[in-house]
């Protein structure tokens, strides 16, 4: 097996098989929760976005919840490499010497946004000439809005209960907000049963939208009130999308680009606890799915995708983990080379499989 994994749905696979892979096909991208796992796919994301998509002369809508929001508002500053080198360094150099508050784990954060998103890059994600950026968080309902850390345990151990009976048992107490490029063509929007709200971005609310996408229950404050959104409190987005799924959200012309340190998608954060929940294919079908292999992933020095647990696993040594984490991340611009020369070779075809 190569470094690569790249799956398809079946209108994509057709025309891969077809046609190839250009900027040309690609209408959207997707970005996935996954906290530190996407340092597993940096270099991935580095070279699309600073290297294959800078070819594109036609609006692509980007999309994402969490890590993914904030990787993807690095791809929509000017210089997309700088910036997405800029959140690997600041998402390896956290550290918690004396334990994770609340406070604590809200001030690393505002590094990682502050990274992506100064008032600088705040202009240059609204300006980008090819990218609408999208993020989506989650208005809380209910306990899950309180500011109580025991009224959130309580209402994400009843979520995950509750979850068994169906991914749509949540809609009392989420709703999804998704803040939009007001120059969008309106393709990304709610598509499932959940209630969905639409927020254009603008230079006031764009910080605190990002911010809350990444906003982990328990663990981190939510973010009230967001300027132009529903009133309420804004938490992580991957809640609800946790790998988003392009048919819950997207109908649209054009391919699904999704760069993922996994090659299956979850749709929400509880559906990892139930690994018999598949993603139905339809929900995938104009979607490319490009993943490291299990062999790549086995021949770095950590052996698997990094993972916010490590912080806990390797408490007490920060340098061990930020080697680790380091090597993770400089092995994944390896995938970016080989998805480039996959490309410009035009064999994507030969190693593509069927979702």
């Amino acid at each position: 097996m190569g470094l690569l994994r790249i799956r398809a749905g079946q209108a994509a696979f057709e025309h891969i098989q077809k046609h190839g892979l250009s900027p040309a096909d690609i209408s959207t991208v997707f970005g996935a929760s996954g906290a530190a796992k996407w340092l597993a796919i940096y270099g991935l994301d580095r070279a699309i976005f600073s290297q294959w998509l800078v070819g594109a002369n036609h609006p692509i809508n980007l999309f994402g919840t969490s890590v993914g929001a904030f990787k993807l508002a690095g791809a929509c500053r000017q210089d997309p490499a700088k910036a997405l080198d800029d959140l690997a360094h600041a998402y390896i150099e956290q550290s918690y010497p004396n334990g994770f508050s609340a406070d604590l784990i809200d001030v690393e954060t505002q590094k990682l946004l502050n990274a992506v998103v100064d008032q600088a890059g705040v202009d240059e994600i609204l300006a980008h000439p090819v990218f609408r950026y999208h993020c989506g968080t989650v208005l809380a309902k209910g306990l899950l809005a309180g500011a109580s850390v025991t009224q959130q345990k309580y209402a994400m151990a009843l979520a995950f209960a509750l979850n068994g009976f169906g991914r749509n048992i949540h809609k009392k107490s989420m709703q999804r907000v998704i803040f939009a490029d007001d120059r969008a063509d309106g393709a990304l929007a709610g598509r499932d049963a959940y209630v969905s709200h639409r927020v254009a971005l603008n230079r006031d609310n764009l910080r605190s939208a990002v911010m809350a996408s990444g906003s982990i229950p328990v663990v981190m404050h939510g973010v009230s009130d967001v300027l132009g959104a529903p009133a309420g409190m804004h938490r992580d987005g991957g809640l609800l999308d946790y790998h988003p799924v392009p048919g819950n959200l997207w109908q649209g012309e054009g391919l699904v680009l999704y760069p993922h340190f996994y090659s299956e998608v979850t749709s929400g954060w509880f559906d990892k606890y139930f690994f018999w929940r598949k993603t139905p294919k339809a929900l995938l079908d104009k979607v490319v799915l490009i993943s490291p292999s299990e062999s790549f992933l086995a021949s770095t020095e950590l052996g698997r995708i990094p993972d916010r647990r490590d912080f806990l696993r390797m408490q007490g040594d920060d340098t061990m983990r930020k080697r680790l984490w380091r090597d993770s991340a400089t092995r994944s611009l390896e995938l970016g080379e080989d998805f480039l020369a996959l490309v410009k070779a035009g064999n994507i075809g030969a190693i593509v499989e069927p979702i």
